[in-house]
């Protein structure tokens, strides 16, 4: 048994080399990994969604109202994401993992996919309603089926889960850094924050006002 659940390519090659460095002495673990992380990491941006009030929401209405909602966003994703060359790799919870090539596509995605959110609330009550809330990071991934791993998809987890409002993209440092000139015209300073020791200046990327 192991811990990755859909076993590709790109899996079996991580497990086959997670197995060859436990063979490893530790002191030779850091040149092991030097050498094959060209083979298993690659730059890309991810963002993750958090949905607002997910606790307060299935304790009033119950699990399966908020599941058959969540069912019809993902649904319609594919469409909503293809035109930012975006890539849906999980659904957590309430949460969806997107990964883009860069951080531009990665804020037309988010765009397009508050776009269909709007769509989709339209005409129905409150309690059909799904808003999200987004963090977006940009780096060096560890990219397997069905899931990613690194720095970066950790502070865009904690971003869109812990940090933003509904309606809100916050980006990491590097996710800033790598925007294009154009889009960064949309980027506002949010605020410092501290994941553990280490203080992150986060922006907010400004959503065109009629996705909000």
């Amino acid at each position: 048994m192991s811990m990755f659940h859909r076993q590709g390519p790109r899996t079996q090659v991580l497990v086959s080399f997670l197995r060859r460095r436990a063979r490893t002495t530790p002191a030779r673990r850091k040149v092991l990994d030097r050498a094959e992380r060209p083979r298993l990491f690659s730059r890309s941006a991810v963002v993750f969604t958090d949905t607002a009030d997910f606790t307060t929401r299935t304790a009033r209405d119950g699990i399966l109202h908020f599941l058959m909602l969540f069912e019809r966003l993902v649904e319609g994703t594919g469409p909503a994401l293809a035109r930012s060359g975006g890539t849906l790799v999980k659904v957590e919870g309430d949460s969806l993992l997107l990964r883009f090539a860069d951080v531009a596509s990665a804020c037309r995605g988010v765009v397009a996919l508050e776009a269909h959110l709007r769509s989709l609330n339209r005409g129905k009550p409150a309690n059909e309603r799904l808003h999200f809330s987004y963090g977006v990071g940009f780096g060096e991934i560890l990219d397997i089926e069905g899931d990613l791993f690194g720095l970066e998809v950790n502070l865009a987890s904690k971003l869109g889960e812990d940090l933003a409002r509904p309606g809100e993209v916050l980006l990491t440092p590097a996710a800033v850094a790598a925007l294009d000139a154009k889009a960064a015209r949309r980027l506002a300073p949010y605020k410092i924050v501290r994941f553990g020791r280490q203080p992150i200046p986060v922006q907010r990327f400004r959503l065109p006002r009629a996705t909000r």
